[in-house]
Order: C-alpha cells, then structure tokens, then sequence
C-alpha cells in the first residue's frame, strides 16, 4: 500500500498545483466524526465543506471511550482545545453515522481477532484494572445507540472545563444516502 500511495503522490504533484490557503479554518467551526472508510470523501461533500473550511477531527464511532469521558482531559478535548485558543473555532458539530462498527461491536469477534493477531485479551484486561470483557468494550468505545452516544459526547465537550462556552451541535448522517439528521441542536448564543 505504501508504494501504491507513493506513485499516486507523484501523479498528484506532477498534475495539481493546491491554492495556498492558511490554517485557520475558514467557516470556524470543528467537525467531530468518526474514522469509518466509507465517510472519506462522502462526508465533506455532503456537508459542502471545502478544503480549509473546517477542523476535522476523527476518532473511532466519533465518540470519547468511557474510561475518557471522567474530567475531560482527553485527546479530543485536546485537539478541539487548540482548535478553539490556536485557531479561532467558534462551534463544533459532533457527527456520528449508522451502521457504525463500534455500535455493534460482537465480543467474541473481538477477542478472537486480538487472539489472531497475538494479543491475550485477558492479560489485556488485568494489566488494565478493566474488570472484564465489559471493561474491554468500554475502554474500546463501544456503545450501542449511535444518536444517544452522539448526545452524551455533546455533553461532555460542553461540560469540559477546558473549553469555552461555544454552541456545540450533535448530528447522524446516514452511511449510506449522506442525509443528516439533528440530534441536539445548541440553542446557546
């Protein structure tokens, strides 16, 4: 994969010439989304961002694990931290979608999958203090409503003492038509 990456990096180069644009995003606004493969490309055309336009930021199922989300000191509240002192972002859309693989997480794929690659999922889990299996898929990220997960991690960015009072939004878009849906919508000015 990585050659192929690098040959169409020099097809690029050899055919664009990218307009200079700063790194402050233009529309200052953050968007919280998930790392799914089936977002990429889809996910700015159906929201109509551009290039520059937005902070993009993604983690897996667009969420903050359980074990994360005690005192708001995590990587995302980080990343939108900077976002908001270094950049000027002044609204955040949290923007989870369906059919996310971290709302139907199987446990017993799980494990066997870790055990495949050669992690003990046991041993995981006691040097971790995560109790048990549960334990393991809290820490993942696992959930099981994608619209309750998107208002829960709403909440917790608007909770964070990290961060500044800015509307905070929270949307599903459908995976496969791009239609959004409004879960919480901030209604502070």
């Amino acid at each position: 994969m990585l050659e192929e990456i690098l040959a169409n990096n020099e097809r690029f180069l050899q055919a664009q010439r990218p307009a200079l644009i700063g790194h402050t995003p233009r529309k200052r606004t953050a968007v919280v989304t998930c790392m799914d493969c089936r977002l990429v490309t889809m996910f700015e055309q159906a929201l109509g961002l551009q290039r520059g336009d937005a902070l993009e930021l993604r983690t897996a199922g667009a969420t903050i694990s359980q074990p994360e989300r005690t005192g708001g000191a995590n990587d995302l509240i980080r990343s939108l931290a900077g976002g908001v002192y270094l950049l000027g972002v002044r609204e955040v859309l949290v923007v989870g979608h369906t059919e996310c693989g971290l709302a139907h997480v199987n446990p017993a794929v799980l494990t066997a999958s870790m055990q495949a690659l050669g992690v003990d999922p046991q041993q995981l889990i006691q040097r971790e203090n995560l109790s048990d299996l549960n334990g393991l898929l809290s820490w993942l990220g696992a959930f099981h409503d994608v619209h309750m997960n998107v208002h829960e991690v709403v909440e917790i960015i608007r909770q964070s003492p990290y961060l500044p009072r800015i509307p905070i939004h929270g949307l599903v878009i459908d995976i496969q038509s791009g239609q959004l849906t409004v879960v919480d919508r901030d209604t502070r000015a």
